[in-house]
């Protein structure tokens, strides 16, 4: 009969670590600060230690306490937790960010030398992301300190509106005016995140709404730029 196991880590304000362990449940329990609570939620992950593969694992979140239980139909399938031995959970979602491109680049195009561009836009990005938190503990003077790690890669596509400047330069001089015209953009991008916040590169294109837009030398011409994003899910 398989023994089941309980484990119970606290860490209280000055970072030292108690364990208390039972022979009736198996629950790995971490405390965990304001940061940890706000992205590591209850919820299903892959668990795994340091010489141990990924197994499937239920966390709940109580207060400032994670309980992490193998969910696994075949019983335990990792190894006791030990003091000093780092934790990693793995989470794969569906991203949906609020994006924006702080400045895109635009290469040499129809004579229009390189341009930086800095003007309005706004994104709706959806990709494909993975986190990961990483428990790690390190030995010090006053007993065992915690150190809650977060981050996140994701790989998706954009779209929204934005703003750009329309003038003669722009249009091989076919055009006297001189005005901000409505873009749509839509491009594929990389991030990374540490914990709310992603950051990464983009690639994009750009059509022009308005009369000029068969005139314009950027009108689906690709760019590149940086992207922020705030995760909304």
């Amino acid at each position: 009969m398989t023994q089941a196991r309980f484990i119970q880590l606290t860490l209280n304000p000055c970072g030292v670590l108690f364990i208390a362990i039972g022979s009736l449940f198996l629950a790995q329990c971490n405390s965990i600060d304001n940061a940890a609570q706000y992205q590591l939620r209850s919820d299903t992950y892959k668990f795994r230690q340091p010489a141990c593969h990924y197994t499937k694992m239920y966390v709940k979140i109580e207060g400032d306490t994670a309980f992490v239980m193998p969910i696994d139909k075949n019983g335990v399938a990792t190894e006791p937790v030990q003091l000093g031995t780092d934790e990693m959970f793995l989470k794969q979602t569906l991203d949906i960010d609020v994006m924006i491109i702080p400045f895109k680049f635009r290469p040499i195009t129809d004579g229009v030398p390189r341009q930086l561009s800095t003007d309005f836009n706004g994104n709706l990005y959806l990709g494909y992301r993975v986190d990961r938190f990483r428990i790690h503990m390190k030995k010090t003077p006053a007993g065992w300190d915690k150190q809650l790690m977060h981050r996140a890669v994701t790989v998706g596509a954009f779209g929204g509106i934005g703003s750009s400047p329309i003038k003669a330069t722009t249009t091989n001089n076919k055009t006297t005016d001189d005005y901000n015209g409505l873009t749509l953009s839509r491009g594929l991008a990389v991030m990374f995140g540490v914990n709310n916040l992603t950051v990464g590169v983009g690639v994009g294109w750009d059509y022009l709404t308005d009369r000029d837009k068969h005139i314009w030398v950027y009108q689906n011409k690709a760019w590149f730029g940086l992207t922020l994003s705030l995760n909304l899910n």
